[in-house]
């Protein structure tokens, strides 16, 4: 069964691999070292959207944390966006959930600039790759963000904080991921 499951997964990433690529020359032609382009968590969307996380050299050779992006199919080819930061809402809306604040009820004064992020624990074992791929396996959309020169796995942001202790609630239930809700953007 288990040599079935890996002949299916190569057959479907076979069709997929030209427009694979052709996303990941255009997030790689945004990056100082495009040579230099090292991808994880690679997915399409059924929009045709390509998401994953992306990490590259900079001048001085040296490599940076994974950030993530979303290679957007249009008629010309796809049109790559960088999350640089961990807050773009364009890689957040195409390759995770919406945002969406029509239906949210109305912010407190502490949510109304910035909303919540769920930060998982510094402690969790495992390479920053592994605990990224294990979030999106069990579908939650991790973002890499360098704080402080250390870099730091976010899920978010949120509109509210409740919605934020749902996820970080989930988390640990499901998966036993210790995590904690900050406001967003974390300090």
């Amino acid at each position: 069964m288990r040599k079935l499951m890996g002949v299916a997964l190569v057959l479907s990433l076979a069709g997929c691999g030209s427009a694979v690529e052709e996303a990941h020359k255009a997030v790689s032609a945004q990056l100082e070292k495009p040579s230099s382009a090292k991808f994880t968590n690679v997915r399409t969307t059924p929009q045709g959207n390509v998401c994953g996380q992306v990490k590259g050299k900079d001048a001085s050779g040296n490599y940076g944390g994974f950030q993530s992006y979303v290679a957007i199919r249009t008629e010309q080819g796809y049109q790559a966006v960088i999350d640089r930061d961990g807050s773009n809402v364009v890689v957040r809306a195409a390759c995770g959930e919406p945002i969406t604040q029509a239906a949210a009820p109305a912010p407190t004064a502490a949510e109304s600039a910035t909303g919540w992020d769920v930060r998982i624990a510094d402690n969790n074992p495992g390479a920053l790759s592994d605990m990224t791929s294990r979030l999106v396996e069990h579908g939650f959309m991790a973002n890499v963000v360098n704080q402080n020169g250390k870099p730091r796995i976010f899920l978010g942001p949120f509109t509210s904080r409740e919605e934020a202790e749902a996820t970080r609630d989930k988390l640990m239930a499901g998966q036993g991921i210790e995590s904690q809700v900050e406001p967003h953007p974390a300090p």
